[in-house]
């Protein structure tokens, strides 16, 4: 991690945690943070996480630290600190998706992965800029369906795994989107199957395997011919994107 740490103790480091948790948060070990912030290895109701004290060791800083990369540096001391797992590969991720519960919208053109929650907005644009795209047989996608962001994101993937038409129901779900509420328009399923949640479950858990709970994630075949990996939109037109995408068949980059 970048930056030599201000070299605020345990014990620093400790009291700050007490103070601002009031006693919930237990602080493990201190290491160099970036921005000369110090990092601290943090138990929380059981669970590792990371934070940082600022130099004077005043203020605690909690959540995402992002650096002009727009990489956040929490995320990547917890793999490094090995507090959790190291992010699988494109390729690796691409396989596994192709195996899982999932289904392919379009006929023509390159293939793309798509993770989505039923209630992400940014899913939604995607839905709707790969649209045309997919009704001209230029472009194919395999919607992989997660539920992480809402409580009513699990009944609402159950609800579009567990149609007899997943392709259908996402329309269903798209179509009555609503981008005020940022809510799905399929109504969740009531008593789904315990196979259907069991998949929405797996779902979730690859996209985890991705190292960001992010949707949309995407996974494509680069000018390359390399499995790559996106969490979110780019900045380009969707349409300018596609356009440079190969073709990923079964987990694997196919001429």
């Amino acid at each position: 991690m970048p930056g030599t740490g201000s070299g605020v103790s345990l014990g620093t480091a400790a009291s700050l945690l007490e103070s601002v948790t009031h006693g919930e948060a237990k602080a493990e070990k201190v290491f160099p943070g970036p921005g000369g912030l110090t990092g601290i290895e943090v138990t929380l109701q059981g669970h590792p996480t990371v934070a940082f004290a600022t130099a004077d060791g005043r203020y605690l800083v909690a959540g995402p630290v992002l650096n002009k990369q727009g990489e956040d540096e929490a995320h990547t001391a917890m793999v490094k600190l090995g507090l959790i797992p190291k992010p699988a590969s494109a390729g690796a991720l691409a396989a596994k998706a192709a195996g899982a519960d999932s289904f392919v919208l379009g006929t023509g053109g390159p293939e793309i992965t798509a993770f989505v929650d039923p209630n992400c907005i940014f899913c939604h644009k995607f839905y709707e800029e790969a649209k045309p795209l997919i009704e001209a047989g230029k472009l194919r996608v395999r919607y992989v369906v997660v539920a992480f962001l809402k409580p009513s994101s699990m009944p609402k993937a159950a609800a579009i795994l567990g149609a007899a038409d997943p392709a259908a129901a996402m329309a269903k779900n798209e179509k009555g989107f609503d981008a005020v509420t940022e809510e799905g328009g399929i109504a969740p399923a009531q008593n789904p199957a315990a196979a259907t949640l069991s998949a929405v479950e797996n779902n979730t858990r690859l996209l985890g395997e991705s190292g960001e709970m992010a949707t949309p994630t995407l996974i494509y075949c680069n000018s390359k011919g390399e499995p790559t990996l996106v969490h979110g939109l780019g900045k380009e037109s969707f349409m300018d994107f596609a356009a440079h995408i190969g073709n990923l068949q079964n987990g694997a980059c196919r001429k």
